[in-house]
């Protein structure tokens, strides 16, 4: 809900990026990969801006084709849930540090993603609330998906599975036209265990895997996706 796409742009050999969610985050970086670090720090540095003006903080879009995804840290994200469950409740600093039995300066740095609070006191204070977070541990062989249901003309049910990283115009060019314009869903998939995904098969695995993309049908008639 808060893992923000960013989109990276090239200039004179060096990267910027901008947040469609988050405007005030910007970033840059003389490579990518340090583009993608120094967006995480930008990112947070744009939340205190919605503290400061008491501003709700939006929930992050679905990526469209080529933009990265930054991930926040569990401590970010929960500060982000606390920040939001108080706008939601009206409440101000002061509200949450009566209701969580905290000083005023305590409770400011609960929601202050400068500061480096201890996630058990942030937790503490979305249970004070009546909220709270789900934190999962990450499967490091897990990788971001994006899937695009549709129709085929013969009505059986088709879909197209690529890493993010795949932009839509490098597909065949049928698939390109079956797939243009339809919202893709994302999830995360261990492309080892597919005992969760029945929709998935081995050749799929292996088709992300080599490729980055596969193309199926629930119908004998499906698109190879050795093809």
């Amino acid at each position: 809900m808060y893992n923000y796409p960013i989109t990276i742009h090239e200039e004179a050999g060096s990267f910027w990026s901008s947040c469609p969610d988050i405007p005030e985050a910007h970033s840059a970086g003389d490579s990518r990969e340090e583009l993608l670090t120094n967006a995480v720090e930008g990112i947070k540095l744009a939340l205190t801006i919605y503290v400061d003006q008491g501003r709700d903080i939006p929930p992050a879009s679905v990526p469209v084709e080529g933009q990265p995804v930054v991930s926040l840290p569990a401590q970010t994200v929960a500060k982000i849930v606390l920040w939001n469950t108080m706008r939601a409740k009206r409440m101000r600093v002061a509200d949450l540090a009566r209701t969580v039995g905290v000083s005023h300066p305590v409770a400011n740095r609960l929601v202050d993603f400068d500061h480096n609070s201890k996630i058990e006191q942030v937790e503490s204070a979305l249970t004070a609330l009546g909220a709270g977070i789900l934190v999962q541990p990450i499967d490091p062989e897990a990788v971001r998906i994006q899937f695009y249901p549709a129709l085929n003309p013969q009505g059986h049910r088709t879909v197209l599975v690529k890493l993010p990283t795949i932009a839509l115009s490098v597909l065949p060019m049928a698939l390109q036209k079956e797939y243009e314009g339809i919202q893709p869903q994302e999830s995360v998939i261990n492309l080892h265990d597919l005992e969760s995904r029945w929709w998935l098969t081995k050749q799929d695995a292996q088709n992300l895997k080599t490729k980055g993309w596969s193309a199926f049908s629930f119908a004998p008639t499906a698109y190879s996706p050795g093809g």
